[in-house]
């Protein structure tokens, strides 16, 4: 039952992120859920460095939380990066390049760093340069949040 509940934490925090970045823009609810993710990284490893159980599976939990908050509106952001006959392809060109570039190496990244300094200290700075690379990534987009792109053919006469 708890696994239930804390998957639901998750996917609830997704509508929520989408819904806020529909009123305050896509762009500003990313960067927060990177800033969020940041900061979140050493509470996480210092939770799970308890090897406490209980501790362990509020560490997990809470997780989804910043997470989510960079998911919800980063669908909207990319996909409204590009004009509507690009859309689809760049979207999906971003996303699957990213896992390639960014997703999966992490795993590898992150069993070297704390196997060679023994602290998942190292691991929390990585995320955080993770992180800054997405706020630059994100600045680079520009945000379209409410704006009417759907006859658009180049946003030159936006």
């Amino acid at each position: 039952m708890a696994l239930v509940a804390m998957t639901a934490l998750g996917f609830v925090t997704v509508p929520i992120a989408g819904a806020l970045s529909d009123r305050i823009g896509r762009r500003k609810v990313y960067i927060g859920g990177c800033i969020f993710v940041a900061v979140f990284t050493f509470g996480y490893f210092a939770l799970l460095d308890t090897k406490v159980p209980e501790l362990v599976f509020l560490a997990v939990a809470l997780s989804f939380i910043p997470v989510m908050t960079m998911y919800g509106p980063q669908a909207a952001l990319i996909a409204e990066a590009f004009t509507p006959r690009l859309r689809y392809s760049g979207a999906s060109l971003g996303y699957q390049l990213a896992s390639i570039i960014a997703g999966g190496p992490a795993p590898f990244i992150s069993a070297w760093l704390f196997s060679t300094y023994h602290s998942a200290f190292p691991i929390g700075l990585y995320v955080c340069v993770c992180a800054a690379i997405s706020i630059c990534a994100a600045l680079l987009l520009p945000d379209r949040t409410n704006k009417d792109i759907a006859h658009e053919t180049h946003y030159g006469n936006a």
